[in-house]
């Protein structure tokens, strides 16, 4: 609502579900992934403070933080917090180095 007037939208959506419970728990999936993301790349690597502007530095440092974000997620024992496998990988090359080739230097 903007001053007096009330506006509606309405939108409509191509998909192979035929009942609106159904739907609905797809889209709550869908955006609880993403906001489940977007809270971890702003506290863990301060997304929302970052002021890069320049060409397409925003968009590739995004993009960097993603999957820095899934290699440090999906590898390292499981029982360590993120910022604690992020913190490792910034102080110790091997892990380093593990996180990113899958085995440790020889």
């Amino acid at each position: 609502m903007v001053g007096d007037k009330a506006s509606v939208e309405c939108r409509h959506y191509l998909c192979p579900f035929t009942g609106l419970e159904r739907f609905a728990e797809a889209v709550r999936g869908h955006w609880g992934i993403e906001n489940g993301q977007h809270w971890v790349l702003d506290v863990q690597f301060g997304e929302d403070a970052n002021r890069a502007r320049k060409d397409h530095s925003a968009e590739n440092l995004a993009l960097v933080q993603r999957m820095t974000m899934n290699v440090i997620k999906h590898n390292g024992p499981s029982k360590d917090s993120l910022r604690r496998r992020k913190l490792r990988a910034s102080l110790n090359d091997g892990y380093r180095y593990e996180l990113i080739f899958g085995k440790p230097p020889t």
